[in-house]
């Protein structure tokens, strides 16, 4: 573990992180947009300024962050400090590997954390509804939640380090701000007395730069440790997963996605549809990040007298096995058990079947000690028929749409003894069964650019760019390609579905052959909660509407109403650059209105659908990718500086210079007598180095 010098600011190593006598304070903070130090930058400074006799704390390069949580550990009697920006070798992966996986145990031992939050001004109040306080990143970040929990002691300081308050004194202020339990924040108790889900639903509306991050972010939180794999994407969360199922036969795990009511389903126009494949994709048993889990809910074995029924049952009923399921629910008592086999997720669990569907009761209860229940459908029937394998949930319809909606979980009732089902008592008996984890790489989400088909056609009237697909996927969406051929010509759809918030936007791309194979597209937006019977989802266009070609600028905005604020997407086809001798056409896809501007906001993506005019600025200025290389020649610029320093400057100086005269000349045609004049006040500069 590497540790800051509070007096000097110099990184000194330590076997164990209690070797630091006195012990050490440690920062929590979220990273600027543009960067912060590395290690290798503050040690480079040590060295410079050790050669100089100077004070590295002192030093102007150093960064004011670093250097201020330096002086208030000082300041607080320690002689070490820890942030996560500097104190890690990044360029070690195995170093990276044992820092993600110490992390939490770290921000536990410190002695002290300063939670930095830079947008927060000094002297605000913090308890104000709109408080900057209230809606500082730092609440909204992925790393964050370990480090709010994992300290004994936690001070907030504002952006100009004046201090706030600390975690006990704001503790009710941070429990409504971040839905985390109030005695969490007291210490009154600890994160693993409550359910997976519930510890899953604190993580559920945080975001993290990497994709992986989701899932190492959380391991601390859940006394799991595995191997980091920076580009293993989602699968870094299903591997979570799996270490948490080792761990915990907690079934709440399991309770994410989307919860039909009890009670008589036809009454809220609901019509199950058990014979439907909920597919690979939607239907297995693992969540691909914790934004599904929004359900607070508790596994009522864990919760022992607290439980509103406790399961197992008090010691008396034990003894009345043979009283019939009044007295004992599901006809004697057993605990759930979970193993990992290569053919599914083995679960023993209570299960019944009732109106054509089959459901795994969870042994999980909410707010209102409603119990659930996880809908299981067949699998194929290619799987071993003495091990009956399922895939999670089922699909059902509202009234007479033609939509399709995937359900996980139902209510039960709040009487375990005697379970409700569609209006129905039913009667679960323990089972072994077999659910399918997580979709397999050809049909993961990851996978889909590659399964759309509509780019593999070189003179296709239609590119979907695959980086617009992506994004989708990013926010949750599924997009599924399907295709026919109507009278008026051949229609292709995309179904771009999002199973946690239950949106869905359908995307219809075809010629017309009534009026000269004019291209025409149309967007379709509805929600299941606001869906009507008399939504057009049809498949027919209207000439006079959808023909692209008759659009100002062949750009539109659909719905054609302007009073639907909730959902709107600006649909523009530009030319292909990639097929100059054809004549397609290049979808983008610009997402407006409230609902997906919230979608948006919470995954941390706001900018994700730019219009047509910013994404063309934005490809003129460059492209971010070259960032590395940037910090790579900064390394390098530092190293030849600490041998020849006045070759170091100028180097530093050209690499500054030249991407800016690239991008004059580029933007501006700069004539070569003005790159002459350019270099030359360069030369100047070097000459004065």
């Amino acid at each position: 573990m590497w540790l800051l010098r509070t007096d000097r600011a110099e990184l000194v190593y330590f076997p164990r992180n209690f070797d630091a006598e006195g012990g050490y304070a440690i920062l929590s903070h979220t990273w600027d947009e543009t960067g912060e130090q590395t290690f290798q930058d503050v040690r480079n400074i040590g060295e410079q300024c050790k050669r100089a006799g100077r004070n590295p704390r002192d030093d102007p390069r150093l960064s004011p962050k670093i250097r201020e949580c330096c002086r208030l550990a000082e300041k607080h009697g320690f002689r070490w400090a820890w942030a996560d920006s500097c104190c890690i070798d990044k360029t070690s992966s195995s170093e990276l590997s044992e820092s993600i996986n110490s992390m939490f145990r770290w921000y536990s031992d410190a002695e002290e954390c300063y939670a930095y939050l830079a947008d927060v001004p000094g002297g605000s109040n913090l308890h104000a509804p709109d408080s900057a306080f209230r809606k500082s990143r730092w609440h909204t970040r992925g790393w964050t939640l370990q480090e709010l929990i994992a300290p004994a002691s936690v001070r907030f300081y504002s952006c100009d380090w004046e201090e706030l308050g600390n975690r006990a004194d704001l503790a009710e202020l941070l429990a409504d701000i971040t839905g985390i339990a109030l005695k969490i924040f007291t210490r009154e108790t600890r994160p693993s007395e409550y359910s997976v889900c519930m510890r899953m639903s604190w993580a559920s509306q945080r975001q993290t730069t990497r994709l992986e991050d989701e899932a190492y972010c959380l391991m601390g939180l859940f006394d799991v440790s595995m191997p980091t794999n920076y580009g293993e994407g989602e699968k870094a969360f299903i591997r979570l997963q799996h270490e948490i199922m080792r761990r915990d036969p907690d079934l709440s795990l399991f309770a994410w996605g989307y919860r039909l009511p009890c009670g008589d389903l036809s009454e809220h126009g609901i019509a199950l549809s058990p014979g439907d494949d909920p597919g690979a994709t939607w239907g297995c048993l693992l969540a691909s990040s914790p934004r599904g889990f929004d359900l607070a809910v508790s596994y009522t074995p864990h919760l022992g007298m607290n439980a509103s029924q406790p399961y197992p049952p008090h010691s008396e009923e034990q003894g009345a096995t043979g009283a019939g399921p009044a007295t004992v629910p599901f006809g004697h008592i057993e605990l759930p058990r979970i193993s990992i086999t290569t053919y599914g997720i083995k679960l023993r669990l209570p299960v019944f079947e009732a109106d054509g569907v089959t459901v795994a009761v969870l042994l999980c209860e909410d707010y209102d000690d409603n119990h659930l229940g996880l809908f299981i459908s067949p699998g194929p029937p290619r799987s071993d028929p003495t091990r009956p394998r399922y895939y999670a949930g089922c699909q059902y319809r509202i009234g007479q749409a033609s939509g399709a909606y995937l359900a996980r979980l139902v209510s039960l009732g709040n009487d375990l003894k005697n379970l409700q089902f569609n209006g129905k008592p039913v009667e679960a008996t323990w089972r072994t069964i077999y659910v399918v984890p997580s979709p397999p790489d050809g049909e993961s989400s990851s996978a889909t650019t590659a399964q759309l088909t509509i780019n593999c056609v070189p003179c296709g009237p239609f590119r979907l760019p695959h980086w617009l697909v992506s994004r989708f996927l990013a926010l949750g969406f599924t997009v599924t390609q399907t295709e026919w051929d109507e009278r008026a010509g051949p229609v292709t759809r995309f179904i771009i579905h999002n199973p946690a918030k239950a949106e869905n936007i359908y995307l219809d791309l075809g010629i017309c052959r009534l009026s000269s194979t004019a291209r025409w597209s149309k967007v379709t937006m509805f929600s299941r909660d606001d869906f009507k019977e008399s939504k057009d989802v049809t498949r027919a266009h209207s000439c006079k509407k959808h023909h692209i070609d008759s659009w100002n600028a062949r750009s539109k905005v659909f719905p054609d109403s302007t009073s639907d604020a909730d959902r709107s997407v600006r649909l523009t086809f530009t030319p292909c650059k990639a097929s100059p001798r054809t004549s397609k056409l290049v979808v983008h896809m610009e997402l407006m209105g409230r609902v997906y501007e919230d979608v948006l906001r919470e995954a941390n993506m706001t900018n994700a659908f730019p219009s047509l005019d910013a994404l063309e600025k934005s490809t003129q200025l460059g492209s971010p990718v070259h960032a590395p290389v940037s910090a790579l020649l900064s390394d390098l610029f530092g190293l030849i500086r600490r041998f020849h320093p006045r070759l170091g400057r100028c180097l530093h100086m050209l690499a500054i210079l030249l991407p800016l005269i690239l991008y004059l000349h580029r933007r501006r045609r700069l004539q070569p007598l003005q790159l002459w004049r350019i270099l030359q006040s360069f030369r100047t500069g070097y000459l004065r180095c």
